[in-house]
């Protein structure tokens, strides 16, 4: 199985600590952001990895080069479009993941091993899948995105504004090859100009089709959308 990093975003929430440095470089406990997900999908045993990139793109390569220090073989997938939304990322991946089921990663989630191969191993004829947190803990939630999950472990709404959550989307998918499709036919329908994954997988729910949760709470992850949530971990660490 492969994985995919989405990689190609702005980091417009970093204000000018992005104007020099992509955001995913920015470090915590002196290691760059990105690499918590490389690592992690090493260990759990998924060594070829497509980085979608955009933003920066030379500063990612120049960083992660073809992945051997990290005991992966990497592969670049470029989004001229990063602008219009992490969707636009999901859709250009396909030249790598092919007709095969694959693990995704957000770039800008620090996650765990343990995390990535949870959700790798569950149940294969779940179909699409994603990593969701029932710890509900609140650092993960102020600029989170929620999930309903039903009795059964169907996921019935996502977005970062529901009024009824029991969840937290912890970043990590397996995606069957079957999802291009449904973002494809999200992306000709929405004429927003903005297109985000949390959008596609809310089309897909609406269209009646699949997205089940895989309960990775206990595990560690942490997003990293703006300075605060850096400058937390980065005082935590250093208390450590």
């Amino acid at each position: 199985m492969k994985g995919l990093i989405l990689s190609a975003g702005l980091g417009s929430r970093f204000r000018q600590h992005t104007q020099n440095q992509h955001k995913l470089l920015l470090t915590v406990n002196g290691v760059p952001i990105i690499d918590y997900a490389l690592q992690a999908f090493f260990r759990a045993g998924i060594y070829e990895v497509g980085l979608v990139t955009g933003f920066m793109a030379d500063h990612i390569s120049d960083w992660v080069g073809n992945g051997s220090r990290y005991g992966l073989k990497v592969e670049y997938i470029f989004n001229a479009d990063y602008t219009l939304g992490n969707a636009i990322s999901l859709q250009v991946g396909q030249v790598f993941t092919g007709d095969e089921a694959f693990v995704l990663s957000m770039g800008d989630h620090m996650v765990s091993h343990g995390l990535i191969s949870r959700v790798q191993e569950f149940n294969e004829c779940e179909g699409n899948v994603l990593g969701v947190d029932f710890g509900l803990d609140m650092r993960h939630a102020h600029d989170a995105t929620r999930v309903q999950v039903e009795a059964g472990g169907r996921i019935s709404s996502i977005g970062k504004h529901l009024n009824e959550w029991n969840g937290i989307d912890a970043g990590v998918f397996r995606f069957t090859p079957e999802i291009y499709g449904v973002v494809n036919q999200w992306i000709g329908c929405d004429k927003s100009g903005r297109y985000e994954l949390g959008g596609a997988l809310a089309y897909l729910i609406d269209q009646g089709g699949s997205l089940r949760s895989c309960d990775i709470s206990g595990h560690f992850w942490h997003d990293v959308d703006d300075m605060r949530d850096l400058s937390k971990l980065q005082e935590s660490s250093s208390t450590q």
